[in-house]
């Protein structure tokens, strides 16, 4: 789905203003909801190609798109160094650790319980959070 933002311009001070729904991740592609949903995906075991299916509406990817998605190495990369989603995490050598991690913060903003589904609450960790 495609989100189409507002922009005001403030006639005192002259400062844009981009308004949107909750949930929208400034400088992402995809929301946030979408970017905790794929990093709990891939927390849980998931390949990076799975991941990029559930989560990318693109269709035709290129050839090591095949494989791997590299916006998930990014948005892993950026939790990591606390520019995403503002989640304190340890450096660590393996990106499914710092996924593990992250998501976890995230379903515990949505209020997790032991036993429900970590891709759907850190969904929903992740759309407060942004």
């Amino acid at each position: 789905m495609t989100v189409t933002v507002r922009r005001y311009r403030c006639r005192a001070c002259r400062a844009v203003l981009v308004v949107g729904p909750a949930g929208l991740v400034r400088g992402r592609w995809y929301g946030g909801g979408a970017i905790g949903a794929a990093l709990a995906r891939y927390a849980r075991g998931d390949s990076s190609a799975d991941v990029r299916a559930a989560t990318s509406p693109a269709v035709v990817v290129g050839g090591s798109a095949r494989e791997r998605w590299v916006t998930l190495a990014r948005w892993i990369d950026a939790a990591e160094t606390g520019r995403l989603f503002g989640v304190a995490c340890v450096a660590s050598e393996d990106r499914r650790r710092v996924a593990e991690h992250v998501s976890l913060a995230l379903a515990a903003r949505a209020g997790r319980h032991f036993g429900e589904d970590l891709v759907a609450k850190a969904f929903e960790g992740a759309v407060i959070a942004a």
